[in-house]
């Protein structure tokens, strides 16, 4: 059986549908299952804030040798994984191992939110303002 679902809500898309089609203008630009969508626009975030002693730049020389420096955090390191949640593990290993202490770690995933971003090249919120000045 197969349901077609249409919402601009991409979280409850997320949940509930098993395949996601992101239409633009009329056209599809992006299909696939949420995860799949998700993994084509990139690798999940990891964040870490600096707890007591620790500074940023102890945190950016363990973090760096698991992925990219992003730069998306105002008080602390953010870095896009290599290898996604897997280096979750290391990643707290080596900090322990140079006794560096957080405040916070946090993962960002990727959403279907970031998906459309990347396909459409705007965000659902802005789609709608951009659509009212089109129609005036």
């Amino acid at each position: 059986m197969t349901v077609f679902l249409t919402t601009q809500y991409l979280e409850e898309a997320d949940v509930l549908a098993d395949r996601v089609g992101i239409i633009d203008h009329g056209h599809i630009v992006a299909e696939g299952t949420p995860d799949e969508l998700k993994a084509q626009i990139g690798r999940p975030t990891l964040e870490a804030i600096p707890g007591d002693g620790a500074t940023p730049e102890s945190i950016a020389r363990i973090l760096e040798q698991f992925g990219e420096p992003t730069g998306g955090s105002v008080k602390g390191v953010a870095v896009r994984l290599e290898h996604g949640v897997e280096d979750l593990a290391g990643i707290v290993r080596a900090l322990d191992a140079e006794g560096i202490k957080l405040q916070n770690l946090e993962l960002h995933a990727p959403s279907l939110d970031d998906v459309f971003l990347a396909k459409t090249g705007r965000s659902l919120e802005g789609a709608a303002e951009e659509e009212e000045a089109e129609v005036t």
